[in-house]
């Protein structure tokens, strides 16, 4: 029954396209690289972030995010590597990305500069129709097996910042891509064209304590607007506290520490303001990183900058 299959491959398309295809961090102030590829080395040093997010807990299915980043400056800290791999689970669907990435800085002044970036993407995605639960079993329009699909994609970005704040524009997937076709080829392509807008800004308030604003706003015409703000207080130059809003979905807590090595390690939980909030007890991410130290690097915290 075509009916079916259909109805199974669109609520699939659905669920990723508005949840997952488009992956919201709490953890995105630490994890810009993967909205925009001109923030590709602008710590100034080389720099390495694991994220995992368990999303939507209690709830059968839903999705389970991780990533590494890697992040190489070279030739005086005018050009920039990076290297991203995020593997992502969703009910009977599993996606993994590798993304390459470039960026170049250019000096404006003594204490600010301008990044532009550009990134190429390699997407594989399967789904299992065998662990699905059809309405209907013995027919031969209902898909069996593993379906597995590859698709290449790109993007670019720009990145401004200094001491103390920054600001950026970016399109990681330029491409319209579909995650999933059928053998036929019958299903048009998915919009994951999504512009994102960040900033962020350090503001001292005494020799110990200082105040670290920053947003992200996220949009794409075929899926409501995302915004997160977070406010985070760093004390001691090593320890943040702090918290988040995602717009109608949730507030979150964030708390971490960045050792005197380089090493930093943070933890953060999501209180579900949306519909979903009777079915889940909320989301929570971790987060594992090093910054190699240096001291001639132009931006004071390398862990926002």
């Amino acid at each position: 029954m075509k009916f079916i299959k259909y109805t199974l491959f669109f609520l699939f398309f659905g669920c990723i396209a508005n949840a997952q295809s488009d992956l919201n961090y709490t953890h995105f102030v630490f994890n810009k690289l993967a909205y925009n590829p001109g923030s590709t080395g602008a710590s100034g040093a080389p720099d390495f972030t694991a994220i995992y997010r368990n999303q939507w807990m209690g709830i059968d299915g839903a999705p389970r995010t991780g990533t590494f980043t890697a992040q190489l400056p070279f030739m005086q800290k005018r050009n920039a590597f990076g290297l991203a791999l995020t593997s992502d689970h969703i009910g009977k669907v599993k996606t993994v990305d590798i993304d390459f990435s470039y960026a170049y800085h250019i000096p404006v002044n003594a204490n600010s500069r301008l990044s532009i970036g550009l990134n190429a993407r390699v997407e594989q995605a399967k789904i299992d129709w065998d662990l699905a639960n059809p309405l209907e079993s013995g027919d031969n329009e209902i898909p069996t097996g593993m379906e597995v699909a590859y698709t290449p994609n790109f993007g670019f970005g720009t990145y401004y910042y200094s001491n103390n704040f920054y600001v950026g524009l970016s399109l990681p997937r330029m491409l319209k891509n579909a995650l999933y076709l059928d053998k036929n080829r019958d299903f048009a392509t998915l919009d994951v064209s999504t512009w994102y807008v960040m900033g962020g800004w350090l503001v001292p308030i005494n020799e110990t304590i200082e105040f670290a604003p920053s947003a992200m706003l996220s949009f794409n015409p075929q899926a409501p607007t995302d915004f997160d703000i977070n406010a985070n207080f760093i004390f001691m130059k090593s320890f943040w506290l702090g918290a988040s809003y995602r717009l109608g979905d949730s507030i979150d807590g964030l708390i971490g520490y960045e050792f005197p090595s380089g090493m930093r390690f943070g933890f953060a939980f999501d209180y579900t303001l949306s519909d979903l909030e009777k079915l889940t007890t909320g989301s929570w991410e971790i987060m594992l990183g090093y910054t190699f130290k240096c001291k001639d690097c132009e931006v004071a915290h390398l862990r926002y900058f």
